[in-house]
């Protein structure tokens, strides 16, 4: 009794897979077709304006590279979200900032009724 071999049957059926997977087109049934062109690019009214403030040890506050004293930022915030309906204040500080000093920043914003505060905080890496 002969024994028939698999193996090249095997080697055909995986040429047909390989010619239906090629062949096939599976992208048509996912596709979404957008006009970004017709897209405005003036600010919507649910635009967000985000403050980045940067405390200092010194009783000074960085923002947009400008630093401020703690009434003198308060101002600036002030006039700026006097314009705009919804605003998002970013704190971060450097790393010999004492959370006293972090906490009396918040603290004195929120006495003068600034809210949304955001704390940022940096991505932990290992030093290798």
């Amino acid at each position: 009794m002969t024994k028939i071999s698999l193996t090249p049957v095997i080697d055909v059926v995986f040429i047909l897979l390989i010619f239906f997977m090629l062949a096939s087109n599976f992208n048509k049934a996912g596709e979404i077709n957008m006009n970004i062109a017709k897209e405005s690019s003036k600010q919507s009214k649910e635009d967000i304006k985000v403050f980045k403030l940067m405390v200092h040890q010194d009783e000074t506050i960085m923002s947009e590279g400008k630093l401020y004293s703690d009434s003198d930022l308060l101002t600036m915030i002030q006039i700026a979200i006097k314009d705009v309906s919804k605003y998002s204040i970013i704190l971060t500080s450097r790393d010999e900032v004492t959370y006293q000093r972090f906490l009396s920043v918040m603290n004195f914003l929120k006495v003068n009724k600034i809210t949304n505060l955001k704390i940022g905080i940096k991505k932990n890496e290992d030093k290798k």
